[in-house]
């Protein structure tokens, strides 16, 4: 193994590395698995010196390049973690070359990346809301209870059910909504028959309308208005919907849309649900006609900018998109609250529940416009140079031993399909994910285990490849699954890299996916990999490590004492070692369970 002096920055693997899922530069564009760029540019300015050169293979939304950006305008919280963990970072300038397949992280990256002027994006954003506004307000037009002027905030929609016996349609809100106290009851008793119905046992009704671009009938599931959130002046109000609100919606029915609105099929994989997604098949299936329109009327606009603005535009605009302009937009029931509390779609899944949120678009991107703002003045000016590439990693554009240091985050197996995922986005920018180059687990997609690890492997040693002998490689990595663990370790090791130390990714906010799973891994172990072979004299197995991790649990406290961080210790460990992860997140919980019934 090449001589590399660890010293300075191992201290970086002792302890968890805090990445806090906010601020700014998180905020301004959400994607699946994030890391706060912050966290990444303390380990950019730890392993390289000023002017060294970081790659990331699987660069996502871009946020390895705008932590090479940071490495050159450090913050007071990234001087302040690099404190706390006891290292000395060198700031200064660094290159990246960023690689990522996906269109949407090409472009987010790519945008982010090349900042506009703050100031004159906020003077663009003005303009384009105006200039909206002045064609489509009117559709965002509501009064309040004593007939005063005001606006739509949201409007919350509902499913419609069958009673299964008396064969009459139920909202999905009166069967579903109690309250006092608020809560979504699984029960109800039809207002019609007196007979109780368990709601999911209840079919969806369905309704035939004409669809807008194909002038086809079409079959989809029947939605109602059933709340109105508005605003009159400063004063907030919400009310049932009333005929001037239908007859709005009606309105909204027979204008035209803009010329330019995408007819695009969606391309269905791991992600379709046969319940939620009935008679979505294109892109405007996901939007209430109102929210399409103002979607794509704020796209047309947007090309009577120039280039850098019109970009940056086009991502404010998708930021909102996805995430709070569709069917897949929801309200949730807090305990400590009187109402619906408004969120926006589920990170990972494209899941339409039976209570969508049509939210006032206008109004959330002008609200979304400051995180923007403010990012791009955190990164504007850096003299790093960061190089997007909207290409595969299984080749790199790169010569033989040009990279110092490596930060990557590759995907992990069939946690999320990001290129079905994207397309909700992608679809607006003209162009898709080509997924056969997607490196991924997915039973839509034909790829299993072994390809995934093939591909995986190809990246490493393209990696392996570039990187200078003494150069260093920190993965992010979260899987449950023993046989992706082993398909990972596999690919490096073929490439020639070896674990030199390991420890975890704290996401202090856990993804939609990490919290609803029933077998999740809190804490993304984190590997440093270095070229050639670590020679491991222990012959311990996987077993022996596990008992060595639950045996030290039992003095641990707080989230050290979870299963889920157990289990990243676990693999950690085994990685570190060189021992086999032969064992999933799931068993290792069991023997957990067992292991405390007999303390």
């Amino acid at each position: 193994m090449y001589n590399v002096n660890f010293k300075k920055f191992l201290s970086l693997y002792q302890n968890p590395l805090p990445s806090t899922r906010s601020g700014p530069l998180f905020n301004a564009f959400s994607y699946p698995t994030k890391i706060s760029p912050e966290a990444i540019a303390v380990f950019i300015a730890s392993h390289t010196k000023p002017g060294g050169t970081v790659l990331d293979t699987f660069g996502g939304s871009g946020t390895t390049g705008l932590a090479a950006l940071l490495c050159d305008k450090p913050t007071e919280g990234m001087k302040k973690m690099a404190s706390d963990l006891g290292i000395e970072p060198e700031w200064g300038p660094r290159n990246a070359h960023i690689f990522e397949i996906g269109v949407l992280g090409s472009f987010v990256s790519n945008t982010l990346c090349n900042p506009p002027n703050p100031t004159t994006f906020s003077e663009a954003v003005k303009s384009l809301i105006e200039r909206a506004n002045k064609k489509l307000g009117w559709m965002y037009k509501a009064k309040d209870m004593c007939g005063n002027e005001g606006f739509i905030r949201h409007i919350i929609w509902s499913d419609v059910v069958v009673c299964y016996h008396c064969k009459t349609e139920v909202s999905y809100w009166d069967a579903s909504v109690q309250k006092s106290p608020l809560a979504l009851m699984s029960v109800f008793n039809c207002p019609f028959c007196k007979k109780e119905c368990v709601i999911n046992d209840c079919e969806r009704a369905l309704e035939e309308v004409v669809d807008d671009f194909s002038n086809k009938i079409l079959k989809r599931k029947k939605r109602i208005p059933t709340r109105i959130y508005g605003q009159s002046g400063k004063s907030k109000w919400q009310r049932e919907p009333n005929p001037e609100d239908l007859q709005l919606i009606d309105l909204i029915k027979i204008h035209p849309l803009p010329s330019t609105s995408p007819n695009m099929e969606i391309e269905w994989g791991d992600l379709y649900r046969s319940g939620y997604h009935k008679g979505i098949s294109h892109l405007h299936h996901f939007y209430t006609r109102r929210n399409f329109i103002v979607i794509a009327t704020l796209f047309e606009l947007c090309n009577d900018f120039e280039e850098v603005i019109r970009d940056a535009l086009r991502l404010l605009i998708l930021s909102y998109n996805a995430t709070h302009s569709t069917l897949m937009t929801r309200v949730v029931v807090k305990k400590t609250e009187k109402d619906f509390v408004l969120t926006g779609a589920q990170s990972g899944v494209l899941y339409v529940s039976g209570l969508p949120v049509e939210k006032n678009i206008f109004q959330g991107i002008q609200r979304k416009s400051t995180a923007f703002e403010k990012a791009f003045s955190l990164v504007r000016g850096s003299t790093s140079k960061v190089v997007i590439n909207n290409s595969s990693s299984e080749k790199l554009s790169l010569p033989d031993g040009c990279i110092d240091y490596v930060f990557t985050d590759p995907p992990f197996g069939d946690y999320i399909p990001y290129a079905e995922l994207n397309q909700i986005n992608e679809l607006w920018l003209g162009s898709t994910t080509n997924r056969t180059q997607e490196i991924i687990v997915s039973k839509a997609q034909g790829k299993g285990v072994e390809q995934y690890s093939q591909m995986m492997a190809s990246v490493f040693s393209e990696i392996e490849r570039v990187l200078k002998p003494e150069g260093l490689v920190t993965v992010v990595f979260h899987s449950a699954k023993s046989n992706i663990w082993q398909a990972l370790t596999n690919a490096y090791q073929k490439a020639g890299l070896s674990v030199r130390a390991t420890s975890v990714l704290d996401k202090l906010q856990a993804s939609f996916k990490q919290v609803v799973s029933t077998v999740s891994v809190k804490g993304d172990p984190l590997l440093l990999l270095t070229k050639g072979e670590v020679e491991h004299a222990t012959k311990f197995n996987a077993s022996d490590i596990m008992d060595e991790i639950l045996n030290k649990a039992s003095i641990a406290v707080g989230v050290e004492q979870t299963s889920e961080r157990l289990y990243s210790r676990f693999v950690s460990r085994c990685l570190e070692l060189g021992i086999k992860v032969d064992i999933d997140a799931k068993l290792f919980y069991l023997k957990k369970q067992e292991y405390l019934k007999d303390k």
